[in-house]
């Protein structure tokens, strides 16, 4: 049985011959589920303040994460255990000295300092192990700037401050910001607790459940292999909210089955990736990232999901599009008949469906995330214990558990590092300069605004996992927005889809990685290929800044509903042009045509002037009658030419 959460090393049978690599994969096991056992303990009592919460919980992650480092490779094992004995250490000092360390914020002594500084240290290489160099270099560029600004020209000039002063608000300036702010009580609160949730959605069956939903589907569209894996991988998702296990969970039945269906494997793998890259925007529960943005701005729950159901609807009709469009263009046809059980589809049903509404439902009521969480957990695991085929066993129970501690013990490393960037913008006031500066550069253009702010969340976004990425952009981008009048919800949406969907933009798109390996197809060509499958992603932030019908805001009634009726048409559109299938294969000047109905479409949306929503209607409209008649025509001919036959 391999303990070591998520499969993070190497079996136990691998290492037999060194009893202390044993002993590590226990260790790792019984922490990891005290770690679980103390969260949901803390749901119902509480145990402590919600600063010492966070600081056991970020006391228990870092400790997890370098025993994994461990686990994951044995070089420099002793240095790696002093990460891990300092990390206790610093866990300890900060329990016992609290009260004193509260009291002495901005003139602590030189022990606070130095356990300040290590602590940094800590969170920092944690942070790099866990989701490579991207967010501990950009964390490093800010720290930087916290000492060093001050020797910059120009309206990036911070003001000089002593080091003593830039240590104590970077790592023990409780419950504001730095390493035990904000974001580290939302990472022991919510995070956490759906973190658990989620591995133990996979620990149970879900992901048989949606084997036999894939069979049932390809039964009925040619595109059913893909189809059935855009709509798993989106519900699963927004459970996880991590595209790239995701790819690896969904990505095992779905991506051969595409490949078996007759997709190409950089087609299969990014179809895959985009469908898996999409969950942190799918309700209900986004991948936590809706609980994330309820701290980080205050918007009710409620209104953040009824927002984001039209948005993530035109996504998955997009995909359905290009998957549509791409069976199309490589002859696919419907698979042969599989025979697909539907009593035991119907009895599997409640073990995934029953726990996601109950947390829907416990979210709609106002619980509080954390206890819904709670309960949705609860509900999970009686679920799966009422019938033997979805009973997990012991050893899978509990390492899904592991999963969950191990995934969530990286998220509270990297919410810490980002607490750094939070302080260091706030005390520098380059909150306040960079969107002065953004203005600068764009005057008040809100379009080129838009696009400057939506590259910049793109880069931001390139290799961090999703909730990371949206707090990293709504901490620096989401304000320069925010100054041009643009809504605060609609300006969160905004830069949250662009940090989303920067995991499907290449050169760097993680979830291809994984998609790739699993297809056995090109890095690169899986990475565009999810582009192109993804493309809505690309789109949906300007659509959700200038529709105000997407966000149910109806105070033009004309141009809301025909807005809303441009949005779906711009990917009926684009699609096409993109795959270069409609009714037929598509030349190069049929793919000039139509990719116009979506440009025309798109004006529209921006200046609001209907000449251009014609247009685009028109253009779309005339090609489809035109490829119909060519598809007529078509079947005409073979029919007079067979009829002697």
């Amino acid at each position: 049985m391999n303990f070591a959460s998520g499969r993070t090393g190497d079996s136990l049978e691998q290492v037999k011959g060194f009893s202390g690599w044993r002993i590590l994969d226990v260790t790792i096991v019984i922490l990891s589920l005290v770690m679980v056992v103390y969260h949901f303990v803390y749901v119902r009592v509480l145990v402590q303040s919600s600063v010492l919460h966070a600081n056991t919980h970020l006391g228990f992650g870092l400790v997890i994460s370098f025993l994994i480092m461990i686990r994951k490779n044995h070089r420099l094992w002793p240095l790696k255990l002093l990460l891990a004995f300092l990390s206790v250490v610093c866990f300890l000092y900060v329990q016992f000295f609290y009260i004193d360390l509260a009291y002495r914020i901005s003139f602590n002594t030189l022990p606070d300092l130095v356990i300040g500084i290590i602590l940094i240290m800590l969170c920092i290489t944690a942070c790099t192990a866990s989701a490579g160099l991207v967010l501990p270099v950009i964390a490093g560029i800010f720290i930087l700037y916290a000492f060093f600004g001050y020797v910059l020209p120009g309206p990036l000039q911070a003001m000089q401050m002593d080091w003593k002063l830039i240590v104590s608000r970077l790592a023990l300036s409780f419950g504001i910001s730095g390493i035990y702010g904000y974001l580290l009580t939302i990472s022991a609160t919510l995070i956490f607790m759906f973190m658990v949730f989620a591995m133990l959605v996979s620990a149970t069956g879900a992901v048989s459940f949606f084997t036999m939903i894939g069979d049932w589907v390809s039964q009925r569209f040619r595109s059913g292999p893909a189809m059935a894996a855009v709509f798993t991988s989106a519900l699963v998702g927004s459970v996880s909210g991590l595209p790239g296990p995701n790819v690896m969970i969904t990505g095992s039945f779905t991506i051969p089955a595409m490949k078996k269906a007759g997709y190409t494997p950089e087609h299969a793998g990014g179809i895959e990736s985009a469908a898996s890259t999409c969950g942190p925007i799918v309700p209900p529960v986004m991948g936590i990232v809706a609980f994330v943005m309820v701290g980080f701005t205050g918007i009710p729950y409620k209104d953040i999901v009824v927002i984001a159901i039209l948005p993530a609807l035109l996504y998955l009709f997009s995909i359905a599009l290009y998957v549509t469009f791409q069976a199309g263009k490589l002859g696919i046809q419907r698979t042969a008949p599989i025979k697909v059980d539907r009593r035991e589809l119907l009895l599997r049903c409640p073990i995934f469906f029953g726990p996601l509404i109950a947390l829907t439902i416990l979210l709609f009521l106002e619980f509080s995330p954390m206890l819904a969480a709670f309960w949705g957990t609860i509900i999970l695991v009686a679920i799966s214990l009422i019938r033997p085929s979805t009973r997990p066993s012991l050893s899978t129970f509990i390492e899904g558990l592991c999963r969950g501690a191990d995934i969530a013990s990286r998220v509270a490393a990297m919410c810490a590092v980002l607490g750094l960037v939070i302080i260091t913008i706030t005390m520098t006031g380059l909150g306040v300069k960079l969107p002065s500066a953004a203005a600068t550069l764009v005057g008040n253009n809100l379009l080129l605004l838009l696009i400057l702010t939506g590259a910049i969340c793109i880069v931001l976004g390139c290799g961090i996992p999703t909730s990371a990425a949206y707090l990293l952009v709504a901490i620096t981008c989401a304000p320069m927005l925010l100054k041009l009048g643009v809504p605060l919800l609609q300006a969160h949406f905004f830069v949250l889809y662009a940090a989303v969907f920067a995991n499907i933009t290449p050169p760097v798109a993680i979830p291809a990685i994984f998609a790739a390996q699993i297809a056995h197809g090109q890095y690169m060509k899986t990475a565009f290929q999810a582009a192109f499958a993804g493309i809505a992603g690309f789109l949906l932030p300007y659509m959700i800044v200038f529709v105000p019908s997407l966000t149910f805001s109806f105070s033009e009634p004309f141009f809301a509903v025909t807005s809303l009726i441009a949005c779906p048409l711009v990917f009926m559109g684009l699609q096409p042009a993109i795959v270069g299938y409609f009714m037929k294969r598509l030349g190069i000047g049929e793919r000039a045509l139509i990719i116009l109905s979506p440009a025309a479409l798109m004006l529209y949306i921006y200046t609001t002037d209907f000449v251009w929503f014609i247009v685009g209607v028109i253009i779309l409209a005339v090609f489809t009658v035109w490829q119909t008649m060519i598809m007529r025509r078509g079947r005409h001919n073979i029919g007079v030419t067979g009829s002697p036959a």
